[in-house]
């Protein structure tokens, strides 16, 4: 019966984009004849680079050229359904393309490239009543001038101090590269320097970079040919691998002060400033040391706002400081933007005062949403697999009038799975958001400096889940933590996590555990008392986009030590997972990799024997539209154990210790319908869950294929693949996928599970919100 629903279910989708692909092909053929007829239109423009370059540095030095292209050369295509159409093409003008070689030869220049050689061409092909025009550059940059060395000569000898310190980090140096845009950026970074020193004046007008005039001229497209020549014969050795110099220099100050170093002053906070101003409000004035306070309204206590400001008056001007206040008003939410106005002072010293100006948002929001969610914390809240919920979430910005954030949520949620309705749920919870650390003892300023975006936050949620034939479970749990964020790293830490589960197990379980007695250390009652840690990064390089995340939970290596818990209600494991992510983008495609790793060590007691698996709701699992898509959520694994496929039981949700995944996509625009952006995606997963089993109750006669075994990994390693179609709103991505389980370890004794019983209608339907990774 159920593979008659696949079928039915695959004739379905089948059907609808069998109608959609006429669709999209009609729509096709209808743009084609808005061609123009009877005069020529550039139809096709190519760029043909003639250079040592390889791979991705070719293909980006490629679209750097297309985007330089003059506009009226340049064509659009729009894909349907795969088929690239052409839209609105220019009419063609031969003096266009001059116009487009200056271009390309002034972005080669841009980043360093020796005298480069560009030639052209272009032919017409007639077809019916249309005279289609074929543009053709051929490029030859040339050898990449690089850069020789980088110095500064400032005038000023406290700035040229600032521009050499050792641990600056330049963004131009030896052996670089030569660009405009890097000397253009290090330029940006000694003007930064400069204002984190107290030097407010200086801008970037003030500082230029100066190049070797010899080398320069080589580079200089409006060089007459010969004078090129008479360069290239008194330097051919430099000519055959072309360097320049650069040094860094400073304009002559427009008076005395602009070299001078500027100090704080007066520092004054308007904190309920509205975007209409009225002319005739009347604002009462206060101090809190060392602020100054202008407001309307008892919407805020005063003393906390001193917390948030880098402005200390008599301090020394920095930069850093002046963004971090605007930017940590900008996050605490009481606020919907933030600006900090500076006025210059002379006093026995440069002054700036200051006034910031805080302009507040609705204190009460309520919002009611049907969502389609996922999460990958644990099982009891929503889980990795497709579901739906109403939720209603009531959140207060300024409680206790300090930028205290509250969340109140409810949520009703259903779970669709092989029995359509597989899970009901409903849950309650309350958080409070505190915008800075709650810690027992001082922070200190050096400490405070390295850190941004900190928070504690306390949270309380109690939940009920109805998992169909199988069990009910209510729960309730609550923590303490912080969450901070220093340079390019984002750290969590919950010293206090407090979970109480409750089991109310169904026949069909209770079954199961009949069969494989170690379950009952995983499906029942319990506490999990422990602590939660995390750190995660992202960062980018070029097309290329990487995210590392790492996350350890404990529970029971402090309360464990008493008795009474251990041997009845508290787990003991330490859970750590491990995630990578990585992205390469294309003009209209990307690859996408991930690798997790999960693994929980389990040592804990339940009455006099050892506990061998992680609890159910803490547990690792496989399968659904986020996981290994070629099969239903829970139904893979652990291993290659046939024990839950022949048990004679619908409870046959399975659960590991741990986990392994690798997945890779390639993903690709199709078209845009309607606005919509349409694409798909093909995808590899593989991977598979392990736990610790036993078929006895006396836990002595272990399960080997449901354990983790080396000599195993092949024969336990499941591998599924499909294909995708998505439609993509910029704010949320729908997600059809099909896939097929191309190595099943259930039948690992036939082949090695390779291509087991693979045909067309044997396939796996996911749907499912957003990118699986």
């Amino acid at each position: 019966m159920l593979a008659r629903k696949q079928v039915s279910l695959f004739q379905v989708i089948t059907h609808y984009l069998i109608a959609g692909l006429v669709l999209l092909f009609s729509t096709s053929c209808g743009a084609s004849k808005k061609l123009p007829r009877n005069k020529p239109f550039v139809y096709k423009t190519t760029i043909y680079l003639n250079s040592p370059l390889t791979g991705l540095p070719k293909a980006e030095l490629i679209s750097k050229l297309e985007n330089q292209l003059d506009d009226s050369i340049k064509t659009r295509y729009v894909s349907y359904a795969g088929v690239r159409v052409l839209q609105n093409p220019p009419g063609f003008d031969s003096s266009n393309i001059a116009r487009s070689r200056i271009f390309l030869k002034a972005l080669l220049t841009s980043i360093g490239y020796f005298y480069p050689q560009i030639r052209d061409s272009f032919y017409v092909v007639k077809k019916g009543d249309q005279q289609r025009v074929h543009i053709n550059f051929f490029v030859t940059p040339g050898k990449q001038t690089k850069v020789e060395s980088v110095t500064y000569q400032l005038t000023t000898p406290a700035l040229q101090e600032i521009a050499t310190e050792p641990q600056t980090k330049p963004v131009i140096k030896a052996n670089d590269p030569y660009s405009i845009g890097a000397i253009a950026a290090e330029r940006d970074r000694l003007v930064s320097q400069f204002h984190q020193n107290g030097y407010y004046k200086i801008g970037p007008d003030d500082v230029y970079a100066l190049v070797d005039t010899v080398v320069a001229a080589l580079i200089d497209p409006t060089l007459d040919p010969f004078e090129q020549i008479r360069l290239l014969d008194s330097l051919k050795k430099k000519s055959e691998n072309p360097t320049i110099k650069i040094v860094f220099k400073q304009k002559p100050p427009s008076d005395s002060n602009q070299v001078k170093k500027f100090y704080i002053g007066n520092v004054t906070i308007l904190p309920d400033q509205s975007l209409v101003q009225d002319s005739v409000l009347i604002y009462k004035d206060s101090t809190v040391k060392p602020y100054q306070f202008r407001f309307l309204s008892n919407r805020f206590k005063l003393g906390f706002m001193n917390r948030y400001v880098s402005l200390v008056p008599g301090k020394l001007y920095n930069e850093t400081d002046y963004y971090k206040t605007i930017n940590t008003f900008n996050r605490l939410g009481a606020w919907q933007s933030a600006d900090v106005a500076l006025t210059e002072r002379y006093d026995s010293v440069p002054l700036l005062d200051a006034e910031i100006r805080l302009y507040p948002s609705l204190k009460r929001n309520l919002k009611v949403d049907l969502e389609a969610s996922r999460n990958i914390a644990d099982y009891l809240t929503t889980s990795q697999f497709f579901g739906l919920g109403l939720n209603f979430a009531l959140t207060n910005r300024n409680a206790f009038r300090q930028s205290i954030q509250t969340n109140t949520n409810a949520r009703f949620g259903v779970e669709f799975g092989s029995s359509f309705i597989q899970t009901l749920q409903t849950n309650l919870s309350h958080s409070i958001n505190f915008p800075r650390l709650i810690v027992p003892f001082k922070i200190s300023d050096k400490i405070q400096k390295k850190i941004a975006n900190e928070r504690t936050i306390l949270n309380i949620n109690g939940s009920y889940t109805i998992r169909k034939d199988i069990y009910n479970v209510s729960s309730i749990n609550s923590g303490f933590g912080y969450e901070w964020s220093s340079k390019r790293f984002n750290w969590q830490l919950i010293p206090i996590n407090v979970e109480y589960t409750r089991l109310d197990g169904k026949d069909s379980l209770n079954k199961l555990i009949q069969q494989i007695p170690s379950l009952r250390y995983a499906f029942n009652d319990g506490f999990v008392i422990g602590t939660i840690a995390s750190m995660n990064t992202t960062w980018i390089k070029g097309k290329r986009r990487s995210n590392f995340k790492v996350r350890i939970e404990e529970s029971g290596a402090l309360f464990g030590f008493i008795k009474n818990l251990e041997r009845n209600n508290l787990f003991r494991f330490v859970k750590t997972d491990i995630e990578y992510k990585h992205l390469i983008s294309y003009n209209r495609s990307a690859l996408a990799f991930r690798g997790f790793f999960g693994y929980g060590y389990v040592y804990g007691k339940k009455g006099d024997q050892p506990e061998t698996n992680l609890p159910f709701f803490k547990a690792y699992f496989a399968g659904g539209p986020y996981s290994m898509r070629a099969w239903q959520v829970r139904r893979l694994g652990p291993g290659s154990t046939l024990l839950y496929d022949t048990s004679g039981t619908r409870a046959n949700d399975r659960f590991g210790n741990m986990q392994l995944e690798a997945n890779m996509e390639y993903r690709f625009d199709l078209t845009t319908v309607a606005g919509i952006k349409v694409k798909s995606a093909l995808f590899v997963d593989m991977g598979n869950i392990w736990s610790n089993e036993f078929k006895d109750a006396n836990l002595t006669d272990k399960i080997p294929e449901a354990s983790f075994q080396f000599s195993r990994l092949y024969k336990d390693l499941a591998i599924g693949g499909g294909t995708s179609l998505r439609l993509d709103f910029d704010y949320f991505l729908i997600r059809f996928d099909w896939a097929y389980k191309l190595k099943d370890p259930r039948w690992v004794a036939i082949n090695d599970g390779w291509f087991h019983d693979l045909r067309i209608a044997n396939g796996q339907f996911q749907l499912g919100i957003n990118y699986p990774f």
